[in-house]
């Protein structure tokens, strides 16, 4: 029998994956103008795609798991392993659904640009001169050449690197050299927006689908659990990127099993103890526990290394929340900081690629400490972390080999 917290992520995935309905995802043609000479030809017809077919065993093994708990199995290895469900669950998921894109701190200053592959999928995200946030599908209207390979920051424009066509912060299409296109044409041809985009503690969120269903209804009451902390004006403090050989799935189901606490992180164990973790669980597309309370070990995460979030109950100045918002975004919530999991699913089925992050609350420095002094402690409390991740993510690939030699039976 699975736990009810063990199951939560697995069962949703398997509800969703197994629905029927059908859906038409965005515009598969990017490209507004081809040039014939220094003529441009007529716009190219934008057809769209359907959601693809699940394979037969998606059907044959999700009733498993979304029976009710007390009969529910885990997730059959086939779904972390077959290439043909993990190609349908790209679209099926993160072509439909909220995911987490980034931190707004990443992008807090004009110039500011992020560039994020989903799947087969590159999405650039930018901050325009007046500070407002946008994302763009990562291809040139002209030939449909990638815009954007790295992140930047004073950015002035996006440039094309086949032909030089420039665009603004704002998507908007700027210049065409060597031609000359009428303004009336430039305004058809700006960057082609992801329809979805919203914020919520201090994470950008995407949805790839048309008219999607506001990104509030969909974490329900996450927003008033977490009303006392203040995550809109998080310090960004540092990161690491991984590249996993992992399902992002077990990852998402790694962060609820708390259960392995005392096996892989001897060190966490002191501070977060499995018997203190609780669930905090309520309506919305989340999987939440807590731990209380904290236990002060001599470590960096010691709640008197730094002030905490201003306003907190007692009960929150002596607590760690833990969200897993599904898809793909670990959250944890410490009374002077937060650190985050995003996990973005590649083209190759078991690899998975990670950012973990570090962001302190505001005015988490102590009026004592220096700025040298606050700078360490924030690096011991990213290693700290980044101690926790790597252990976890030995842990991972020993379970995705495993799948691996269980997948067919």
């Amino acid at each position: 029998m699975l736990s009810k917290v063990s199951v939560s992520v697995s069962s949703t995935i398997a509800r969703r994956m197994a629905c029927h309905e059908t859906k038409v995802l965005r515009p598969l043609a990017r490209f507004g103008q081809r040039y014939c000479g220094d003529a441009p030809c007529v716009p190219q017809p934008k057809p769209q795609r359907m959601l693809p077919f699940l394979p037969p065993l998606v059907e044959e093994l999700a009733p498993a798991t979304a029976a009710p708990i007390e009969k529910a199995k885990a997730l059959h290895p086939a779904f972390y392993c077959d290439n043909q469900y993990v190609q349908a669950e790209r679209e099926r998921i993160f072509g439909t659904q909220w995911f987490a894109a980034c931190h707004s701190a990443e992008l807090s200053k004009p110039g500011d640009v992020k560039v994020i592959e989903v799947g087969s999928n590159s999405i650039i995200l930018t901050c325009d001169k007046t500070g407002k946030i946008h994302a763009f599908y990562n291809v040139c209207r002209h030939r449909g050449a990638k815009v954007c390979s790295t992140d930047q920051t004073g950015c002035k424009q996006l440039v094309c690197p086949y032909h030089w066509w420039a665009y603004r912060l704002d998507g908007s299409l700027k210049s065409t050299p060597p031609a000359a296109t009428p303004q009336e044409r430039k305004s058809e041809l700006g960057l082609q927006r992801v329809p979805g985009l919203d914020t919520f503690a201090g994470v950008v969120f995407l949805n790839q689908s048309e008219n999607p269903t506001p990104l509030k209804e969909y974490l329900g009451d996450l927003t008033d659990k977490l009303q006392r902390y203040d995550l809109d004006n998080l310090e960004f403090s540092g990161k690491k990127e991984y590249k996993i050989g992992g399902d992002w799935k077990l990852i998402a189901e790694n962060f609820v099993d708390f259960y392995h606490i005392n096996a892989v992180h001897p060190e966490l164990s002191r501070f977060s103890r499995v018997d203190d973790h609780q669930p905090f669980q309520g309506k919305g597309q989340y999987v939440g526990f807590v731990t209380n309370p904290l236990t002060n070990s001599g470590g960096p995460g010691d709640l008197h290394n730094f002030n905490l979030f201003p306003g907190l109950n007692p009960v929150e100045a002596s607590s760690a929340l833990f969200f897993q918002l599904f898809p793909n975004i670990s959250v944890t919530i410490y009374p002077h900081s937060v650190y985050t999991l995003m996990t973005f699913p590649t083209s190759t089925p078991g690899v998975t690629k990670e950012t973990l992050s570090l962001l302190m609350a505001p005015g988490a420095k102590l009026k004592d400490d220096t700025d040298e002094q606050y700078k360490e402690k924030c690096e011991e409390l990213l290693a700290f972390v980044v101690n926790i991740n790597d252990e976890d993510v030995v842990a991972i690939e020993n379970l995705q080999e495993g799948l691996y030699n269980a997948r067919d039976q």
